[in-house]
């Protein structure tokens, strides 16, 4: 077995095990939602271990010291979806979350989390993709699939789940054509804050 296929066949299995598994014991049940941020996090602990195991740099997940550099697309790629949000919400049926900021809970867990899931899913995911497949369109699409799905724990999946796949094609080809995770963390964290607020994601 050459190289190449061995490492499409570990990164098939590392998304398996590492993301697929446990969003399905989220969503129907087996695991308590109570566990969603435990469990994103131990996945993360898991894929830097994975990280650490093959000697990846900071440069190979996108930390560089020159990040700044690329702060002119990334603003217009925030500014952009937070329009295009705010545009849907004058369409979309939707919740919006009043008094967010007496929401402890939410203070506390929203930009680790926003932080974590850029870490995750295009830090390391990507990296592993772009590793194991030539193809650039493939690896934003798996990349974006697997975003997507970690999703389907909120509530009004049907909507929840094209939207989140939209936003994780936007986020993939960010990161494809700029590979900044600073940036793009900042950028999910702005878009991700603004969903919440206007009522897009609930937990179920």
């Amino acid at each position: 077995m050459d190289n190449t296929k061995r490492e499409k066949e570990l990164v098939s299995v590392q998304i398996l095990y590492l993301f697929v598994i446990p969003t399905l014991l989220l969503y129907f049940k087996v695991l308590s939602g109570n566990f969603r941020f435990l469990l994103l996090v131990g996945v993360a602990i898991l894929l830097f271990g994975i990280v650490k195991y093959a000697k990846w740099t900071y440069a190979d997940m996108g930390i560089r010291r020159d990040f700044m550099k690329d702060i002119v697309p990334y603003s217009f790629f925030t500014v952009g979806g937070v329009l295009f949000l705010i545009w849907l919400a004058q369409i979309v049926p939707h919740n919006p979350f009043l008094n967010w900021w007496t929401n402890i809970k939410f203070l506390i867990l929203f930009i680790p989390l926003s932080i974590i899931q850029e870490i995750v899913f295009r830090g390391i995911l990507m990296n592993m993709l772009k590793r194991a497949f030539i193809s650039p369109a493939f690896i934003i699409l798996i990349n974006s699939l697997v975003f997507a799905l970690m999703h389907v724990i909120y509530l009004n999946s049907m909507f929840v789940l094209p939207m989140t796949f939209i936003a994780g094609v936007g986020f993939a080809w960010m990161y494809y054509q700029y590979e900044n995770l600073p940036l793009i963390s900042i950028a999910h964290t702005i878009l991700n804050f603004t969903a919440v607020i206007l009522g897009f994601f609930v937990i179920r």
